[in-house]
C-alpha cells in the first residue's frame, strides 16, 4: 500500500512538507531495511513510523529544515541498515550498536545525551536502568531503540529532548504492541520476540500493557493529538481478557 502526504495528514497529522518529503524520497540502494522496496513509506509500521516521529520532532522545536536535510536522512538510512543486518542475523546486537554509534559520532550534537543513550543500548539487552527515562520495562519494546541515536544530531535551544525521548515511547509502544498483538500466535510457534509474551510472565501483565497504552495516549495528547485520538479508538477495541487467554491457550498447546 502507498501512503500520500495527505493519508499522513489526514491519518496521523503529519505536516504536509514533511509528508511529502518522506513520500518523495528515493529508496537508499544497497539499503538492507529497504530490501527489495520500491517505495521510501510503504504502508507497515515499520515505516509510516519515521514521517509521524520527524513530525513530532518538529512539533517539538527541532529545525525542520534539518529534520528534512539529506544527512539527517542518512543517519537514520544507516540506524535502520544496520539494524536490519541484525533482524537477519547478520550481526550481534552489541555489533549492531557498535556500528550505528561509530557511524553517527560525526554528526552528534548533543553529546550527553549520546554518551547516556550509549550505556543504555551497549547492555546485552536494552533494559531501562535506574533513574533513566530510557528503556521500558519489557525488553521486546525496547528492540527499536537504536533509532533514538538520530535524536543526538538534533539540537537547538527550543528543542525539548525529553519529551522527544517520551514521544519516541509512546509511539513505539503503541506501534509494536499492536503489531506483537497480530503477529502473536506466529511468534509463539517460531518463539520470537513479542511484549504480550514478555508481559505474560508477569502477574500484572493485562494492567501493565493497558498502563503502558493509556500513558502513550496521555504523551502523545500533548505533542499529537491526532495520534492520540487513534491511540484511544485502537484501546477501545482491544479486549486484553480475551487475547491472554488465548495466548495461554496456545502456549499450552505447544
Amino acid at each position: 500500500m502507498f501512503l500520500t502526504k495527505d493519508d499522513l495528514k489526514l491519518s496521523y497529522g503529519v505536516d504536509l512538507v514533511i509528508g511529502e518529503t518522506f513520500v518523495n524520497r528515493p529508496v537508499p540502494s544497497g539499503n538492507l531495511y529497504w530490501n527489495n522496496r520500491r517505495i521510501y513509506i510503504p504502508g507497515a509500521p515499520g515505516y509510516y513510523f519515521m514521517p509521524i516521529y520527524a513530525d513530532m520532532l518538529v512539533r517539538l522545536g527541532a529545525d525542520k529544515s534539518l529534520i528534512l536535510s539529506d544527512n539527517h536522512f542518512k543517519l537514520n538510512e544507516i540506524i535502520l541498515h544496520q539494524a536490519a543486518r541484525f533482524e537477519h542475523g547478520q550481526i550481534s546486537w552489541l555489533e549492531q550498536v557498535n556500528e550505528i554509534l561509530e557511524k553517527a559520532a560525526p554528526f552528534v550534537r548533543q553529546q550527553t545525551f549520546f554518551t547516556r543513550l550509549s550505556a543504555y543500548l551497549l547492555q546485552p539487552v536494552p533494559m531501562s536502568l535506574a533513574g533513566s527515562n530510557l528503556g521500558t520495562p519489557f525488553p521486546s519494546l525496547n528492540r527499536a531503540d537504536c533509532f533514538l541515536v538520530s535524536l543526538s544530531a538534533v539540537g537547538g535551544t527550543q528543542f525539548n529532548l525529553q519529551l522527544a525521548v517520551a514521544g519516541w515511547y509512546s509511539l513505539m509502544t503503541y506501534l509494536l504492541v499492536l503489531d506483537d498483538l497480530s503477529d502473536i500466535h506466529e511468534d509463539i510457534r517460531n518463539n520470537e520476540e513479542n511484549v504480550l509474551l514478555d508481559a505474560q510472565k508477569d502477574a500484572g501483565h493485562k494492567k501493565t500493557i493497558e498502563f503502558m497504552l493509556q500513558q502513550s495516549k496521555e504523551v502523545m495528547q500533548v505533542i499529537n493529538p491526532v495520534m492520540a485520538n487513534r491511540i484511544d479508538h485502537r484501546m477501545s477495541q482491544i479486549n486484553l481478557d480475551e487475547i491472554f487467554a488465548s495466548i495461554l491457550n496456545n502456549v499450552s498447546d505447544t
